[in-house]
Parts: C-alpha cells; structure tokens; sequence
C-alpha cells in the first residue's frame, strides 16, 4: 500500500477522534458528496476504515501498515501535494518565500523564532481541534535551506 492522498487523510483524521456519519464527515471536511463516498469506499477496501451502523471508525492498523503511511515517504508526498494547492489557489493565500542573508547570530535567532512558532502552533491545534472542523483548519509550513544545497539537490534531481 503506497501513501495516502490528502483528501483520504482528512477523512482519516475525522473519523480518527471519534465514530461519524455520512453526513458529519462531509461537514467535517467540506468535500463534494460524490468524492467523500468514494474515498470513503476505497478506505474501507484498503482495511483503514470500518463502517457500523451508519457511522464510520477508524480499523485496526497494523503498526507496519502505520509505518509505511506515515514514513517519510508518504509525509513528503503529502507535503507537496498540500504546498502545490497552497501556491495554486487564488484567494485567502499568505505565502512569502524570500533569499535572505543571515549573519550565524541572525540564523540561532532566526530558528529560534521558528521552535517559538512551531511550540505556539502545537498548542494551538490540541486548544482547537475538537471545536474547529476539519475544513475550517489552516495549513502552515515553514522552513529554511541554504541556498548552495538546494541548488545542489535541484541538479541532482530530487
């Protein structure tokens, strides 16, 4: 079994915290009726997703299984796939990428201010995520790289 798609793991993340219906995980995730069931299917016929009595709960994973959906492989996939949506959609985008020269002092600061943001963002998520759904969620991503490298891995081809 290969990674998962965004939209398959949405609905696992819904249906992860507690059993839904139908109809809460469309509200939930805000996904087209026709898309939601048909994810829906393929996650129960890839053994991730049980249905019972209208309401659908996360299966039994198997700890190789959990591995190989949320190796690094997989979390990359995803994170490209998410990245490319940010940098297509139209509206409500807040995207900054800069080349910036960082003395070694601004740098430690720098990346302090990043361990800050990511401390703020994880007590952020566990205050709200029972209350906000899954749709009305923000994704983030931050990061640096020096320029010499990415260059380097850019030629290199991955």
């Amino acid at each position: 079994m290969k990674g998962l798609s965004s939209l398959e793991r949405v609905i696992l993340e819904c249906a992860g915290t507690r059993p839904l219906s139908y109809e809460e995980i469309l509200r939930q995730t805000g996904l087209q009726e026709n898309v939601c069931f048909n994810l829906l299917q393929a996650l129960i016929i890839k053994g991730l997703l049980r249905s019972e009595a209208g309401q659908y709960r996360l299966a039994t994973i198997p700890p190789a299984t959990m591995e190989e959906l949320n190796g690094p492989e997989a979390r990359r996939a995803e994170s490209l796939e998410l990245m490319e949506a940010v940098l297509e959609q139209e509206s409500e985008k807040v995207f900054r990428l800069l080349k910036v020269a960082l003395d070694p002092r601004d740098e430690k600061i720098f990346l302090a201010m990043l361990s800050n943001l990511e401390s703020f963002l994880k007590d952020a998520h566990r205050r709200s995520q029972t209350s906000v759904p899954v749709k009305h969620r923000r994704v983030v991503f931050w990061g640096v790289g020096e320029v010499e490298k990415l260059l380097n891995q850019i030629m290199m081809g991955g």
